[in-house]
């Protein structure tokens, strides 16, 4: 089953740096995030995924949302995710108030997400990569210029049953 997220989003300056890294990574070959061009596909930090989002989430959501943002994150380098293949991505350190609010947002949807795992905020680069292709996008990426932070400037939903983005708030 397809599903829901809720998912921060970046200014236009954050987003084009992002884009940047899927760009120069789909150039050496490797994969990347810039082949997609779905709506749902802009550089995000997923705050809660679930296969039902109800609406008094949702409501929640833009509550406690509304009064964070914008906000910027501190990006501290690349991270590994997986056992393979991979997910490569930016490591974000978010405040503990948007811990708290993805945390309480995780509760009220605990009935609808029975497998969930730790969140882990990060801005997902590419997929899917092996090791070695892992090795040599780290290689890429660290000579070149890296974010030091990206500001956050909305949170949308992604609706997989009707294949659109929303903002909720921003």
């Amino acid at each position: 089953m397809p599903a829901h997220s809720l998912d921060l989003v970046l200014s236009p300056a954050s987003d084009d740096l992002i884009r940047s890294r899927w760009a120069a990574l789909h150039a050496a070959g490797l994969p990347s995030l810039a082949t997609h061009r779905g709506a749902s596909n802009a550089p995000h930090i997923t705050a809660l995924s679930t296969p039902a989002l109800p609406e008094h989430v949702l409501d929640r959501a833009r509550e406690v949302f509304s009064t964070l943002l914008p906000w910027s994150v501190d990006v501290p380098g690349l991270l590994v995710l997986g056992h393979g293949p991979f997910v490569l991505a930016e490591s974000v350190i978010v405040s503990p108030g948007v811990t708290e609010a993805v945390r309480e947002l995780e509760r009220i949807a605990a009935e609808y997400r029975p497998q969930a795992r730790p969140w882990v905020p990060h801005l997902t680069l590419g997929k899917r990569l092996s090791a070695a292709q892992v090795g040599r996008a780290l290689g890429l990426l660290s000579a070149m210029p890296a974010p030091r932070a990206v500001e956050i400037t909305g949170l949308r939903r992604w609706d997989p049953d009707q294949r659109v983005t929303a903002m909720v708030v921003g």
